[in-house]
């Protein structure tokens, strides 16, 4: 009878060896998207000694960018929210300033492409947060929370997942990337630079269509 136990664990032993193990779930260990550091592009970083960059930066009074360059991201559920799917987003350095920094993650779910992100403008003064297709001009954006973690460099997005096209258990959450951008205040000011980002970061660099992050896999 010994024998066969033996047998029969090492039997056990050699599955779960041979078969890969899926990860359905991200975290800030094994995160869908992960980025270089130091990496953020932009009139105010590549066009250092134009007029307009050297007055834009005088204006803003910042020497570190780090609150525009991402880090990595992830998504993740609770099984007591089953209607909800969360994404996190890690910053380098996490801070207020005094004009606009954007921070989404866009991904497609049921063919369809959505985003999720919040403008954080004024200090912390003024922030709002939205979710809905993804694309340029979208007048049907859905609110959705945004919580800001200061001191572990982290924003965490909570969408009802009918906003996001209602996935269903085992549904996969595909082609993802995140996105951060900073602008003037008075956003049309922007406009003035290149494609009306100041600074930006993209992760992955998206260059081709084979450019994204790992998918997730809808748990609830």
């Amino acid at each position: 009878m010994k024998k066969k136990l033996i047998g029969v664990f090492v039997c056990l032993l050699m599955i779960t060896t041979i078969l890969p193990i899926t990860a359905m779930a991200g975290d800030e260990n094994d995160p869908e998207i992960t980025d270089n550091l130091n990496d953020q592009f932009g009139a105010l970083i590549t066009h250092l000694y134009r007029v307009r960059t050297i007055i834009a930066r005088v204006l803003l009074q910042m020497d570190s960018f780090d609150f525009i360059d991402i880090d990595s991201a992830w998504f993740y559920e609770n099984e007591s929210e089953p209607d909800v799917l969360y994404a996190t987003l890690k910053i380098k350095d996490l801070n207020t300033n005094p004009q606009r920094a954007i921070y989404s993650i866009h991904f497609t779910s049921n063919g369809v492409k959505y985003a999720v992100g919040s403008h954080l403008c004024n200090n912390e003064q003024n922030a709002s947060c939205f979710v809905g297709v993804d694309k340029r001009i979208n007048l049907n954006w859905k609110d959705a929370e945004a919580t800001y973690d200061f001191v572990n460099n982290l924003i965490t997005f909570k969408m009802n997942k009918t906003d996001i096209g209602d996935p269903q258990t085992s549904d996969p959450i595909t082609k993802t990337f995140a996105w951060t951008a900073l602008r003037f205040n008075f956003e049309p000011l922007s406009l003035l630079f290149s494609d009306g980002e100041l600074v930006k970061d993209v992760a992955p660099f998206i260059e081709n269509n084979d450019d994204y992050g790992r998918d997730y896999e809808i748990l609830y």
